[in-house]
């Protein structure tokens, strides 16, 4: 094939192209409108391109898979990712988010404490900032929070380190690198700072990052249950995945999410589905009762430590308001501890119906 025949193909080529990319424009306009409002030819234009338009339709319903994922966990943002709620408000960037404070435990928070007490989660690791595996009811002391809690803030300056527990987020003056709260201790008056780990830093902080318990129970564990993470911050700590076990005796790997996972490949089963449903399945096979968020039960509220007189300015957040206290029975309620306070789980004999995240 000579010079000129091979740029006449060329340009064929890339009529060829533009041509398609203009039918694709022309088919998807025509599926935007209702049925009823469209013409007949463009009616008969669809039923020419019954291939293209079903690959548009499976691009469309891959689209609202993915915005279903996105908006699922309990309506809360991304705080610490390039694209988190901090981050961009560190650049300068407006965000639209959601009132936190009306947040509350969605039903897959309820079942993780609700398998805790059954024996058959040891521990949880979180990669959340909103407080609501706390206020779902599982101990501190089962829980990782590795990227920190926005109702926490701590004196570093108190050994050990006090922790200050709040009913609004404690985050308004904070930013990357810069920690401080604007409150101060009540004991030794030293400067309050966040618990939170931005995109970018290392946390140091015992707890609520709680990396000790993480270690320890990953240590431990034979089932890893991944509920709703990308995985993609998670998967670069080694310690959390039994890598350094021979393989037969690593922890086998679930994995719920709608979308794809860097752990997909090594998983025991991966389930393309809303962690919700995939919960309620779970449970139901397990025969365990999930008891209902109760605001009136929320632990935050007995472990919340009030402001000093004259720090009610200290912040413009919306605080958490508790509810009524009704009767409640002695299974209802969440366990405390005196000690205050997602993302993975780390169990023991969960071999039921298994679906992980």
């Amino acid at each position: 094939m000579g010079r000129a025949e091979r740029k006449a193909e060329a340009r064929e080529e890339i009529v060829r192209r533009e041509q398609h990319r203009e039918r694709r424009r022309q088919i998807s306009r025509i599926l935007h409108k209702p049925a009823t409002e469209r013409s007949p030819g463009e009616r008969q234009l669809l039923q020419n391109y019954g291939e293209l338009v079903q690959e548009l339709e499976r691009q469309r319903q891959r689209r609202e898979r993915l915005r279903g994922r996105e908006q699922e966990a309990a309506a809360i943002p991304d705080y610490r990712g390039p694209s988190g709620v901090w981050t961009l408000l560190n650049k300068g960037q407006s965000v639209s988010t959601g009132d936190l404070s009306e947040a509350e435990p969605t039903f897959t928070h309820m079942c993780i404490a609700r398998l805790h007490r059954a024996g058959l989660v040891q521990h949880v690791v979180s990669q959340n900032c909103d407080g609501l595996h706390l206020r779902s009811g599982l101990p501190r002391d089962a829980t990782s929070e590795v990227h920190g809690n926005m109702y926490i803030e701590v004196c570093t300056s108190c050994s050990p380190h006090r922790e200050y527990v709040r009913l609004f987020d404690v985050t308004e003056r904070t930013a990357l690198h810069k920690h401080n709260t604007g409150r101060f201790c009540h004991k030794c008056g030293g400067e309050l700072r966040d618990s939170i780990v931005h995109f970018g830093e290392r946390g140091k902080l015992a707890q609520p990052l709680n990396w000790v318990g993480a270690v320890k129970a990953a240590k431990k564990a034979n089932v890893i249950l991944c509920l709703g993470s990308s995985l993609k911050i998670l998967k670069k700590y080694h310690c959390l995945w039994g890598m350094n076990r021979p393989s037969s005796r690593r922890p086998r790997l679930y994995i719920v999410n709608l979308q794809w996972t860097p752990k997909d490949a090594v998983a025991t089963l991966k389930i393309h589905g809303k962690c919700d449903e995939v919960m309620r399945l779970l449970m139901d096979e397990l025969k365990l009762d999930v008891p209902e968020y109760n605001r009136s039960l929320d632990p935050i509220f007995s472990m919340a430590v009030p402001l000093h007189p004259g720090e009610e300015a200290s912040h413009t957040r919306k605080l958490i308001k508790a509810a009524e206290t009704p009767n409640a029975s002695p299974d209802q309620l969440p366990p405390l501890s005196p000690q205050g306070l997602s993302g993975g789980w780390f169990g023991k004999g969960c071999t039921k119906g298994r679906r992980k995240k």
